[in-house]
C-alpha cells in the first residue's frame, strides 16, 4: 500500500494547501532505516499568523453560529471517512513513528468512535437556570465556544492524541490550528484531507508545521489564539505556560510521566507482569502513562522477576512493517541516545541493567533506532534514572517493605499522571487510589485510556483534563446573564 503523499507536504491555511512562505522543507524520517520517509514544507511566522488569521475569520462568520447539529453531522462525517481510511492512517504512523503495524492499527482503533462520542455529546454543552434570592431576577448561565485553539501534539501517538484533541474543540464551537511534531507530521497531513473531504468549512481546520521553537511559539504567543493544548514534556510545557500568561490564554497541559506499578505480596503475580511487559514493549515505552518504576513488595520480588524477564526474553524486536513484531524502533537517533545515555547512567548509580528480547534486523533495518527492553534491577527511588521521565523501554525495579513504604515510593515523584497497583485486599487498594498522587489509578489492570473519560495528571504532569466531558468543559467558556424581569 503506497500511503506516502507527493512530496514536499504542504500546509493547510484556510482554503489552500500551500507551501511556507519562505520555501523552507525538512525531512522526516523512517525510524525503523534511517532513511529520509518524506519532506515536508516549514512554516514561517507570516504562515503561522495566515493561519491564525483564517482561523478567527472562520471563528467569526460561521462556526461560532453553526447549530449543534450541523457541528455533529460533520464530526459523523469525519468519523465514517477515517473508517475507512484507518488502515492506510495506521500505516503512515508505523513507517513515522516505527511502531509495529499491528499497533498501529490496534491504536486508531476507537478513533471514528471518539469522533462520534463528541459529535454525540454536543447537546450536553448548555447552561442552567440558577434561582438566585431575588425573585424578579432570571439568572442563568451559558457555555460558549473560545474561539481559535492552537493544538500541538507530540510524536508517539500523533493520530490518537491529534483526534482526541480536535473532537471537543470542534464540538465545542471552536476553530483550530494543529502543530503536529515535526518528528512525525505525516498522518496529521492525511487527517487534514478528511476535513476537507467531510466538508468542514475552510479555515475551521489549519495545519503548520515546523520547529516549537519558531512556529510553536509564534502560534502560542498569538493575541487572536484564545486557547492552547498541549501534550508534550513538562519543559517545554512550562514555557509554554511562561509565554501564554501575558495575555492569560486558557492552557491545558498533557506532561511528562514517571508513574509506578505496584505490586503487592497477594497480587495475581501472571495479570501485573502481563501489564508491566505490556508497558515497557508498547510503543517502545515511548507512552506517557507506561508504568517505568516497578515498585515489587520484597517478598514476592524474586517470583515477580523472574516471570516479567521470561516474556521480555521472548518480545521479538524488528521491523515495525512485520505482523509478528511486537517492539520497533524508538522514533529517532537524538531519542535512543537519550536512552542509552540514562541506562548508563542508572549503571553509574548502582542499578544493574538487564537488557531482554531478540532482536531480529534485516540489511534495511540495521541503521535503525533500536534499543531492546532493559530492566534496571536494584535501583532505588532517589537514583536520577528513578526520577526522570526516559521515554523508552526501560524500567526502575523497586523493592518496598509495606503499604505505607509503597505509598511513600510512589509520591515520591515530581510527576503524577498515572498509578497502577495489584493486590486483592480491596481495602488496601481503595486506600492507595485515595492516597496516590495521580490523575488516573488503576486497580488490577492496566492503564486504559478512553475517549469518554477524563484525563489529566497532577504536580508536574499537567493542568486541564483531555477526553470525556470535561474535555469539552475545558473548550468553553462560562457565561452568567441576569435578566431583571420586573423592567
Amino acid at each position: 500500500m503506497n500511503v506516502i503523499d507527493s512530496q514536499p507536504y504542504e500546509l493547510l491555511i484556510g482554503q489552500r494547501w500551500t507551501a511556507g512562505s519562505q520555501g523552507h522543507t525538512f525531512d522526516t524520517l523512517n525510524p525503523a532505516t534511517g532513511q529520509v520517509l518524506a519532506q515536508v514544507h516549514e512554516a514561517s511566522e507570516a504562515d503561522v499568523d495566515a493561519a491564525v488569521r483564517a482561523a478567527h475569520e472562520a471563528y467569526e462568520k460561521y462556526w461560532r453560529k453553526t447549530t449543534p447539529a450541523e457541528r455533529g453531522r460533520l464530526l459523523r462525517r469525519l468519523a465514517a471517512l477515517f473508517e475507512r481510511d484507518r488502515e492506510k492512517i495506521a500505516w503512515i504512523e508505523t513507517l513515522n513513528v516505527g511502531k509495529p503495524i499491528t499497533h498501529s492499527l490496534d491504536s486508531l482503533k476507537a478513533m471514528p468512535s471518539s469522533l462520534e462520542y463528541f459529535a454525540g455529546i454536543i447537546p450536553a454543552v448548555r447552561g442552567e437556570t440558577i434561582p438566585v434570592g431575588d425573585n424578579d431576577v432570571l439568572n442563568f448561565t451559558l457555555r460558549e465556544p473560545l474561539g481559535v485553539c492552537a493544538l500541538i501534539t507530540p510524536w508517539n501517538y500523533p493520530m490518537t492524541l491529534t483526534v482526541n484533541k480536535l473532537g471537543p474543540a470542534l464540538a465545542a464551537g471552536n476553530t483550530v490550528i494543529l502543530k503536529p511534531s515535526e518528528v512525525t507530521p505525516l498522518s496529521a497531513m492525511a487527517l487534514a484531507r478528511l476535513f476537507e473531504e467531510a466538508g468542514f468549512p475552510p479555515g475551521v481546520v489549519n495545519v503548520v508545521n515546523g520547529q516549537g521553537a519558531t512556529v510553536g511559539e509564534r502560534l502560542v504567543t498569538h493575541s487572536l489564539v484564545s486557547r492552547v493544548s498541549f501534550t508534550g514534556g513538562t519543559v517545554t510545557g512550562a514555557r509554554i505556560q511562561a509565554s501564554t500568561a501575558s495575555d492569560v490564554k486558557r492552557v491545558t497541559l498533557e506532561l511528562g510521566g514517571k508513574s509506578p506499578l505496584i505490586v503487592f505480596a497477594d497480587a495475581p503475580l501472571d495479570k501485573a507482569v502481563a501489564v508491566a511487559a505490556g508497558d515497557i514493549i508498547k510503543n517502545s515505552g515511548q507512552v506517557c502513562i507506561a508504568c517505568t518504576r516497578l515498585l515489587v513488595q520484597e517478598s514476592v520480588r524474586d517470583e515477580f522477576l523472574g516471570q516479567l524477564q521470561q516474556r521480555l526474553d521472548t518480545v521479538r524486536v524488528g521491523s515495525p512493517s512485520d505482523a509478528a513484531t511486537e517492539m520497533g524502533p524508538l522514533v529517532s537517533a537524538a531519542q535512543k541516545k537519550r536512552v542509552e545515555k540514562y541506562i548508563q547512567l542508572a549503571g553509574d548509580e548502582g542499578a544493574t541493567p538487564a537488557v531482554h528480547g531478540n532482536l531480529l534486523l534485516d540489511n534495511a533495518t540495521q541503521p535503525g533506532f533500536f534499543v531492546r527492553p532493559t530492566l534496571l534491577l536494584n535501583s532505588h527511588n532517589r537514583m536520577q534514572s528513578a526520577q526522570d521521565e526516559i521515554f523508552g523501554p526501560v524500567q526502575s525495579v523497586i523493592g518496598f517493605r509495606d503499604e505505607a513504604d509503597a505509598l511513600r515510593i510512589a509520591n515520591d515523584s515530581r510527576y503524577g499522571l498515572a498509578a497502577v497497583l495489584f493486590t486483592h485486599d480491596g481495602g488496601r487498594a481503595l486506600r492507595m487510589a485515595r492516597g496516590l498522587q495521580s490523575g488516573s489509578v488503576a486497580i488490577n489492570t492496566g492503564v486504559r485510556t478512553s475517549f469518554d473519560a477524563p484525563f489529566g495528571g497532577y504536580k508536574q504532569s499537567g493542568i486541564g483534563k483531555e477526553r470525556g466531558l470535561e474535555a469539552i468543559y475545558e473548550n468553553t467558556q462560562l457565561k452568567n446573564v441576569k435578566y431583571d424581569m420586573g423592567v
